[in-house]
């Protein structure tokens, strides 16, 4: 095993809450699951252990599982970690709250640290206590969710909160693993049946009875696990259930369709759940697909691929390669719902992603798991459910309308019960936005300081600068470019102002513009340079300028000497390889990653040839996007050939058929015996089984000669003679 060693933001957290509880009693620490808080929590008692070496420690937690889990960390912390002590075993002792609420009056030594694991489980009433009968002691709690259903603080138990960071930034330094996030439609029939829960219990929460009621169906399980095919089928995972009957009834039906799931509860013996636990911790899903289910039994040694699991799993559970996490129970709790869905979300060799599957409509009650919540306002108490629902409903407002013009669209079934609320992909282009604009903000927060010198406002969102040595510049503030060559010189007022040109805004001083994007471009100003092309304007130049890689598709037209400027993309401005003859672009970035672009969409990265691998990813992807929009020009072609056909219309005078158009009148005359559509085309019949085909305008294409005639979609006409002999034809 490897030597134990903390992360930097672990360490920067040690740091913070050693110097913290220096100046308060009594400190909360705020970390997401699975970015390490037990070990954490670990090296701040070595270091308080080796500060005060003749005290002791306790660490409390609220179900006897994590006190083993709690217990294994610090023998695992002891024996890797070169910095820990001895005194970390012999002057530890972890405990539930049921064992030392049993034993106060038995305890004659008083810890000089208590630490609370999942703090957000202490009630005033149970916990208080403990401050009482240990006065001298300081008190640590730690906890991924200080948030309560009733919406009380923890002001009562806690001097202060300490926070990480948010998962946005885990997520994006690497340190917690990107999702895909599936929930039920708001229409769905299952969205309507938790709709119709009424009823709450002692907690607050959804009372267990009624979900059991309405949940526990065999048609609500078939949908269960026809979204785990769906989306998941492939991968090992964790499914949250209502009650014990309900996981069993899931674990059940999984196996009948050759998965190897099991269900684990509070009443599965302590050696049954310890040895399914590590069966599955250790099963790989390559091993366990198409596995018959009647080779099948608890007691098999086949890896397990499906965990199906009562509140277990909640907290405390350490398994990094879960690969994902579905959701079958309902609830109000906002702690309930990031404890189960961070299962998921931690880091692992060979993970590339988590898929979360929301099948009882929590994504609409807590929005996604990424979402940035003020912790100590929850802390405070200061956070009602009003406020959470709409933090909410503006979390799911503004990520919809960021994936709506910025990020590229992702398709899903239209019959489907589940929808993609959001993909890996798309996750990790809003973090990127959000991380350029939060740059921006904090240069534009410094500017405006004034610490670089005199800032004078042009308008809203242009600045003079005067530097100490009164050198002047000017500034765009909403990208925080300098506009580099307008410095002033003597006698010399003029100014840079904003301009439109082409639909696309620039800042212009004297004969130069810059783009407003936040990777700016300067160019020269010519009458006609900038034209706009619907989607996207471009900016023409001349020769001598950068050019990047010609298409190889000679249906494309190179462009060589212009740049382009994307309506709906306000990050850069590229360099144009081709337009397709769809009207789409192939375009390239400062950064030489190559995009493809729609009208209407977002642009979708192709590849960055640095490599042999990345360049014959993009080249691949380049016939990929060619072979589209040959496909895309068929699909046209065909369109306009129905359109065509709509305008005639088989007509019987009589006994006999013919054609006519829109306006009633015969274009074929009625001379056949029968005409009928097919996919473009009239296939006719002259004499008694002689059949022929016309084209859309009534045109004669094949003679009618053959017993029987069919075409298809593709325009290929497939004829039978008398003799039983076939020949396929192509129309097209």
């Amino acid at each position: 095993m490897k030597e134990i060693k903390l992360f930097d933001y672990q360490e920067d957290m040690k740091a913070r809450i050693e110097k913290v509880l220096c100046l308060h009693r009594s400190v909360m620490v705020q970390m997401p699951t699975g970015t390490g808080k037990t070990y954490l929590l670990t090296a701040v008692i070595d270091s308080f252990l080796k500060e005060n070496p003749n005290t002791k420690v306790w660490i409390v937690a609220h179900r006897r599982e994590l006190v083993s889990q709690i217990e294994e960390t610090i023998r695992k912390f002891h024996a890797y970690s070169v910095s820990a002590n001895d005194s970390l075993l012999t002057s530890v002792k972890a405990m539930s709250i049921q064992w030392l609420m049993r034993h106060y009056d038995e305890i004659e030594e008083e810890p000089g640290m208590i630490v609370i694991d999942e703090a957000h489980h202490a009630l005033a009433k149970t916990y208080k206590e403990m401050w009482k009968r240990f006065p001298k002691a300081k008190f640590l709690g730690l906890t991924a969710t200080p948030c309560r259903l009733n919406g009380k603080g923890f002001t009562d138990l806690f001097d202060v909160l300490v926070q990480s960071w948010d998962i946005p930034e885990f997520i994006s330094k690497g340190r917690l693993a990107t999702y895909d996030f599936v929930s039920i439609k708001s229409n769905g029939v299952t969205q309507r049946l938790i709709d119709s829960l009424q009823k709450r219990g002692a907690d607050g929460d959804y009372q267990n009875k009624e979900m059991d009621m309405l949940l526990n169906k065999r048609p609500s399980i078939r949908r269960l696990y026809q979204s785990f095919t769906d989306f998941a089928k492939d991968r090992k995972g964790i499914v949250y259930a209502i009650n014990i009957s309900h996981a069993q009834a899931i674990a059940e039906f999984y196996r009948e369709h050759s998965i190897v799931a099991v269900a684990i509860d509070s009443k599965t013996p302590a050696e049954e759940r310890r040895r399914l636990i590590e069966r599955f911790k250790f099963s790989n899903t390559n091993n366990s697909n198409n596995t018959n289910s009647s080779l099948f039994t608890l007691y098999s040694s086949l890896p397990i691929q499906v965990l199906v699991n009562v509140d277990i799993f909640s907290e405390g559970f350490d398994c990094p390669d879960v690969e994902f996490v579905q959701l079958a129970r309902p609830t109000l709790s906002l702690a309930k719902y990031l404890q189960m869905v961070g299962r998921g979300l931690r880091v692992a060799p060979g993970k590339k992603n988590c898929v979360i599957i929301d099948n009882v409509g929590l994504y609409r009650v807590f929005g996604l798991p990424s979402q940035t919540w003020n912790w100590n306002a929850m802390f405070e108490g200061r956070m009602s459910k009003k406020d959470v629902q709409e933090a909410v409903g503006m979390h799911i407002a503004n990520t919809a309308a960021v994936i709506s013009e910025k990020v590229e669209p992702v398709k899903h079934e239209v019959d489907s019960e589940m929808t993609m609320v959001i993909s890996h992909d798309q996750l990790e282009q809003i973090f990127e936005l959000q991380k350029e604009d939060e740059e921006i903000a904090r240069k534009r927060e410094e500017l405006l300081k004034g610490e670089k010198g005199k800032v004078e406002f042009l308008d809203k969102q242009l600045v003079r600068l005067t530097d100490p040595n009164n050198h002047i510049a000017y500034v765009d503030l909403t990208n925080m470019n300098y506009i580099t060559w307008a410095f002033s010189e003597k006698n010399d007022t003029s100014v840079p102002r904003v301009v439109n040109i082409g639909g696309v805004e620039f800042v212009k001083y004297r004969q130069c513009l810059q783009t407003r994007t936040k990777s700016a471009l300067p160019i020269e100003y010519k009458k006609g340079c900038v034209q706009n092309m619907g989607f996207y304007s471009r900016y023409l130049y001349g020769a001598g300028f950068r050019m990047c890689r010609i298409l190889e598709n000679d249906r494309s037209h190179y462009g060589g000497h212009c740049a382009v400027f994307l309506h709906n993309d306000p990050m850069a401005y590229y360099w144009l390889s081709g337009e397709l003859h769809d009207g789409s672009l192939v375009v390239m970035s400062e950064d030489h990653c190559y995009y493809w672009v729609e009208e209407g969409k977002t642009k979708v990265y192709i590849g960055c040839p640095k490599s042999y691998e990345e360049e014959h990813k993009m080249n691949e992807r380049l016939a990929e996007i060619v072979k589209l929009t040959n496909l895309r020009e068929s699909n046209v072609e065909q369109e306009m050939d129905d359109e065509k056909l709509k305008l005639l219309e088989p007509c019987q005078i009589g006994s006999k058929w013919g054609l006519r158009d829109r306006d009633k009148r015969v274009v074929v005359p009625p001379i056949y015996r029968t005409i009928r559509k097919e996919n473009g085309y009239f296939a006719f019949e002259q004499l008694f089984n002689h059949w022929g085909v016309m084209d859309s305008q009534g045109k004669v294409v094949i003679q009618p000669k053959y017993e029987k005639v069919k075409v298809t979609a593709e325009g290929m006409a497939i004829l039978s003679d008398v003799t039983g002999k076939t020949q396929t034809i192509n129309l097209r």
